[in-house]
């Protein structure tokens, strides 16, 4: 057996046995370096031919080099003192700190030393001319000429190849001295340039340091700015001051304030309210009515001991009392407001001593007192609180305009130093590099012939594999069965081998060759149908497959005959009425067919023929113009009906999917439906026209075939080979 690759898609109608679970953990070896290496495998005649091609044209070139001799000279930098007078060519001449990160002054004189002026110079010292006699291009030294920096190191090294041993070291040493000679020239040129720099930039300078010096002093003035550390010390002192006076006058004015509260609380007045109960009860009439209220309340105390409620001198006496107390009310409303109640006690002092309403408004005025109090010290805590927020600012600021003012000076003063040593550096006559180590005459070449041929095998890998992947990307089939389960998600019943020999497509193998290998798959992917539909057995199968040439009339008939040969009665129709194909596999010529069937030209008996034992082959008969009246008849149901009671299974050898409408009016007469697709035929986009399709009808779906696997990639899925009945026959497993 073999073992075959699935996947646990939503588009399988049946349950996946322990067996499929095992077969689908083989794909998971299917990695992308697989894939890759499988790529090169198809595409290994272009890939070969494009390799050895690049390689050999390397080799050919390789013999056409000759042998350069390279020379090497090195010069020393030295750090110039007249460059840090000014900062005039300072990078340059900087040379204190070599190992930079990111720049490293002795870049520039490497550009220096390649530049067209100093190549130009060489050329006329070593006398190069052309045919004309006119000098040569000083560039056209570049190619075989390199500087570099010694790392580490304040060296540079010049490089010059050439296969003269002795023009090259010329070269080299030539260079070297021009390029001395123009950095002497350059120095003698300094003085002169840094002395007219320094001059055009004191004016300049001096004009700062003033406006940085009346900019400082303007500063202080507007801001009143004498001495802002002493201000600073002086401004924490009093804002602590102010907090412990803010402290006491608040807790005074919280102590206050709760007596006050506890004050009005009993006795229900305002400030205003309370002054105004307090003058009322100053009031000779106030004092009458209270007086009498008190002797009526007196009286009526002494009646209700001697009489009942209701007694007219206890009414009279009551009545008595409410008028007092109307008067009072009316009196308290005129003088203190509407709707305050005010006890005639409180304002006679009975319950409370004349003292207390003064004492009430004694407090109350300090408390206010001592609110506007604690108000100022609030207000002049908020202002030397923002000075003391100002102070940082200003003293940035002034710290800023110092700064500004004192590099402006010491500019100023460094210039009239520097002034003074420019003056006298006039008259040197030096150079900050030097010649360490001239160049001799080399004795030993080099060749790139090596890294020309390596050169030529890396670009031959590269270009071979470029055209490997471009060939891929161009066709647009599907090769291997991963690729063909990524588009087609369903169940693999079995996967078929390819057959190199040409005829071989053209025979049913299973019944001239029942002991061969090929027809041993063919019995596995019935026993895998059946299998995989225990519950209900499909009597009427439906094969189809993505686009012609799949081999999906081919599979049919082999099935067929695998099935026959287990003893079952098998009837198999050749439903492709455009382009009929079973006739000429089971070699049947001008037979009759369905046509006929379905006009009532025959009936099925008749029209039926018998390749096989327990086969019957119903051809399509004559070629009509318009298959799908024939297949969307109501003729035709009645002989897939027919055919259900009298065979054991039907098989229907149907059109590929997209070609034809006729898929979808057979789909509701069969059971199921099995898939065939072939590696190396079926494309992207057939694959994927023929899944929006079989999506539509996945609940029949009951499987796929694969056809004309490699056999490189089907040997993946077999092992082991044995002899049986003179056949060379592979045993298969559905192991992992």
């Amino acid at each position: 057996m073999f073992k075959i690759p699935r996947n646990n898609s939503q588009f399988s109608p049946q349950p996946e046995s322990e067996t499929d679970s095992l077969v689908n953990s083989r794909a998971t070896l299917d990695f992308d370096l697989e894939a890759y290496f499988l790529k090169l495998k198809r595409r290994w005649k272009p890939v070969f031919a494009i390799f050895f091609l690049t390689v050999g044209a390397a080799g050919l070139l390789s013999t056409k080099l000759s042998t350069k001799y390279e020379a090497e000279g090195k010069l020393l930098f030295r750090s110039s003192p007249l460059a840090a007078l000014t900062g005039v060519a300072q990078d340059s001449s900087n040379l204190t700190h070599l190992n930079l990160d990111v720049y490293n002054p002795l870049y520039n004189e490497r550009e220096k030393i390649i530049t067209s002026t100093v190549l130009q110079k060489t050329v006329e010292k070593l006398e190069l001319r052309n045919e004309e006699g006119e000098f040569i291009n000083g560039n056209s030294l570049k190619p075989n000429l390199k500087v570099d920096l010694l790392g580490g190191t304040d060296v540079i090294q010049v490089f010059y190849k050439d296969p003269n041993p002795e023009f090259a070291a010329d070269v080299v040493n030539t260079i070297m001295r021009v390029y001395v000679e123009e950095q002497i020239r350059g120095n003698q040129s300094e003085p002169e340039i840094a002395r007219k720099f320094i001059n055009q930039q004191i004016p300049d300078i001096k004009a700062r340091v003033d406006r940085a010096e009346s900019e400082l002093a303007k500063f202080r003035a507007e801001n009143k700015i004498v001495d802002l550390p002493e201000e600073k010390q002086t401004i924490v002192k009093e804002i602590g001051n102010l907090n412990r006076q803010i402290a006491l006058v608040s807790s005074k004015y919280r102590g206050l304030k709760a007596q006050t509260t506890t004050l009005q609380n009993e006795i229900g007045l305002s400030l205003e309210q309370a002054i105004a109960a307090d003058q009322l009860g100053n009031e000779p009439v106030v004092n009458s009515i209270i007086d009498n209220m008190t002797v009526t309340e007196n009286r009526l105390i002494r009646e209700r001991r001697r009489f009942k409620e209701g007694h007219p001198n206890i009414v009279s006496l009551q009545e008595k009392k409410a008028n007092l107390n109307r008067q009072l009310q009316k009196l308290v409303s005129q003088t203190i407001g509407q709707g305050v109640q005010v006890s005639p006690g409180l304002i006679r002092n009975h319950q409370y001593k004349p003292s207390d309403l003064e004492e009430f408004i004694r407090l109350k005025i300090q408390e206010l007192s001592l609110r506007r109090q604690s108000l100022a010290l609030a207000q002049a805590q908020q202002i030397a609180v923002k000075r003391a927020r100002e102070i940082p600012q200003l003293d940035n600021k002034e710290q800023e305009l110092l700064l500004e003012y004192k590099i402006a000076d010491k500019n100023y003063q460094n210039l009239l130093d520097s002034l003074q040593e420019v003056e006298l550096a006039a008259k040197q006559d030096t150079s900050n590099v030097e010649i360490v180590e001239p160049a001799i005459v080399p004795r030993q070449g080099t060749s790139s012939r090596m890294k020309l041929l390596a050169l030529g095998v890396m670009g031959g890998l590269f270009f071979s594999h470029v055209a490997a992947f471009f060939l891929e990307s161009r066709d647009r089939s599907l090769k291997t069965i991963s690729e063909i389960r990524k588009k087609l998600p369903y169940t693999i019943l079995g996967i078929i081998p390819q057959d190199k020999d040409d005829q071989a497509k053209q025979k049913v193998i299973v019944a001239q060759a029942p002991d061969s290998y090929t027809s041993e798959i063919y019995r596995l992917i019935q026993t895998n149908l059946t299998a995989r539909n225990s519950q209900i057995k499909p009597k009427v199968i439906l094969v189809t497959s993505s686009i012609p040439g799949e081999g999906k009339s081919t599979v049919t008939a082999n099935l067929a005959a695998a099935m026959c040969q287990l003893g079952s009665r098998v009837l198999l129709i050749d439903g492709d009425l455009r382009k009929p194909t079973q006739h000429l596999l089971w070699h049947r010529e001008d037979c009759q067919g369905i046509r006929e069937v379905i006009h009532g030209e025959t009936e099925l008996a008749d029209a039926v023929t018998q390749p096989i034992q327990n086969l019957d082959l119903l051809a399509s008969g004559e070629v009509v113009s318009n298959p799908l009246a024939i297949l969307d008849s109501h003729e035709i149901e009645q002989l897939i009906t027919t055919s259900r009671r009298k065979y054991d299974l039907v098989l229907i050898d149907a059109p590929p999917l997209p070609v034809t409408a006729d898929i979808l009016t057979l789909n509701k007469l069969v059971d199921g439906i099995l898939f065939v697709s072939r590696s190396g035929v079926v494309e992207n986009e057939s694959a994927d026209l023929a899944q929006e399709i079989l999506i539509t009808i996945q609940d029949k779906i009951l499987g796929m075939v694969v056809n004309g696997v490699d056999a490189e990639e089907f040997n993946r899925y077999a092992y082991s080979v044995t002899k049986t009945k003179q056949h060379s026959q592979k045993k298969f497993a559905l192991i992992q």
